[in-house]
């Protein structure tokens, strides 16, 4: 049977024999119309036919999937049950031995206060292990409701595709009519469209079913996995329990030895300080004695005699009562000199004082201050004497000695030249009151020198009204 036919026409008008044609034509057509009807007619009782056995076939579907589903279950439902026998047994076993545990901590309590860290640490991963049970536990169950929710989903998408299919097998009967409608000639297309739909559908169907298989095959082959998973877990926290006393035990025999560790090395520790504190005061021992030596070296020099306040307070007041006395029995044999030109002038008053007689003191207790048969504590106050004015009689307030010290004068009003000593840093090192009345009267007291200068230290003819005749300041040089 065929439902195309084609007739040329290369007449340009219609005669009778084109006419009885036609009408030949239309009768063929409505034959072949017939023939078409019939044949569609055949084709969809044949798909009603494929229809009812899919129908059969899902029902059995259906069944069987119920039956291995409750069977399933079932089974689940006996596994999980013992599962909780065996979890509620463990769990007492672990609760009595917890009791023991806790009993045995607490008679070892005192001897074991730096492990209750540790203690705490191990119960601590106890309840975090109990938690990743009860998470475990949780995320199964979650498992086994995604499994169901998926099942059901699968029967949703099955009925959803069979819905589908119906629906494409109806739009293809529209097509059909549609295809009669619009011309006989795209009937034969259209029809055989709906019968490549409606296998297309059984098809899918049959394909649908086929994965539905797979994955309760994959689920049940999960489960098993799942459920061999639960056991070892099970049976490893009878092993980490295990594992966790053998620990504390090690821990316990550790934290004794560390302890007995600490006690040596604090021993060891404390000999070890003691020998340290012994060899440090030695050094500074040996160091003070070195300061000391390099102290008295100074202080042996014309740039020394420097001590502590009270004790140079104390010392100033004795060589003042000493000079007194001494001056009042050496006032008859005192020969007139710079020094006691300005030791006069000084009775009168500091603010009489004439920068020609102190230039001219400072220069004859210079050189005094450099004679090596006079007492060093004499030769000290000179040289001090002798550093303490500048070329115009004024007091050098702040100096910086040949030590890099710096050393500081002021005078008193009781004529007292009052030196302070301190170091590069500023701390004070020492002072020394130089009287200059009494020092004065000693610089006059000392006789002729061989060697001395002419008319050393002494004023000028304006200045002074005779020329001295002996002592210290003699005008003429003594030659033997």
């Amino acid at each position: 049977m065929s439902f195309n036919k084609t007739t040329a026409v290369t007449n340009t008008g219609l005669g009778d024999d084109q006419y009885a044609q036609i009408q030949t034509n239309q009768g063929n057509i409505g034959t072949q119309v017939q023939e078409g009807f019939t044949g569609m007619g055949t084709r969809l009782n044949q798909v009603d036919t494929g229809i009812t056995g899919l129908k059969t076939d899902i029902g059995g579907v259906a069944t069987n999937v119920n039956a291995n589903t409750n069977t399933g279950f079932t089974a689940l439902g006996d596994t999980l049950s013992g599962y909780n026998d065996a979890n509620n047994l463990r769990f007492d076993q672990f609760g009595r031995s917890f009791t023991d545990n806790a009993a045995a901590v607490g008679a070892n309590n005192t001897a074991l206060n730096n492990l209750q860290g540790d203690v705490t640490v191990g119960f601590n991963d106890q309840g975090t292990r109990f938690n990743r049970v009860d998470a475990a536990n949780t995320a199964m169950q979650g498992d086994i409701t995604s499994g169901f929710d998926d099942t059901r989903q699968g029967f949703v998408d099955a009925q959803t595709d069979r819905t589908t299919n119906a629906g494409v097998a109806a739009q293809g009967f529209v097509d059909a009519g549609d295809a009669l409608v619009k011309g006989f000639g795209d009937a034969e297309a259209q029809v055989g469209q709906a019968a490549t739909d409606v296998l297309a559908g059984q098809t899918t169907a049959a394909t649908n079913l086929d994965a539905l298989n797979t994955g309760f095959n994959a689920y049940a082959t999960q489960d098993a996995t799942d459920q061999a998973a639960m056991k070892t877990t099970q049976d490893g926290f009878v092993s980490d329990f295990d594992a966790y006393t053998d620990r504390y035990t090690e821990d316990t025999a550790l934290a004794n030895q560390t302890r007995t560790d600490i006690q040596d090395a604090n021993t060891n520790a404390a000999n070890q300080i003691k020998a340290d504190i012994g060899a440090f005061a030695n050094a500074s021992a040996t160091g003070q004695d070195l300061i000391s030596s390099q102290v008295n070296s100074v202080e042996d020099t014309v740039d020394g005699g420097f001590i502590n306040a009270n004790a140079q307070q104390a010392a100033a007041t004795q060589a003042v009562q000493a000079s007194a006395a001494q001056n009042a029995a050496a006032a008859q044999t005192t020969t007139n000199n710079a020094a006691t030109d300005l030791q006069n002038a000084l009775s009168s008053g500091i603010e009489t004082l004439d920068s020609g007689q102190i230039t001219a003191a400072r220069d004859m207790a210079k050189v005094a201050a450099s004679q090596t048969d006079l007492d060093i504590g004499m030769r000290q106050n000179f040289n001090q004497l002798g550093n303490a004015f500048d070329d115009t009689g004024s007091l050098i307030e702040s100096s910086i000695d040949a030590q890099g010290n710096t050393i500081s004068r002021k005078m008193d009003a009781q004529g007292n030249l009052i030196l302070d000593q301190f170091d590069v840093t500023g701390k004070a090192l020492g002072q020394k009151v130089i009287n200059v009345n009494n020092t004065l009267s000693e610089l006059g007291r000392l006789k002729n020198v061989q060697g001395a200068n002419i008319s050393m230290g002494n004023l000028t003819p304006a200045s002074s009204s005779r020329v001295p005749q002996g002592g210290f300041a003699s005008p003429f040089t003594t030659t033997t």
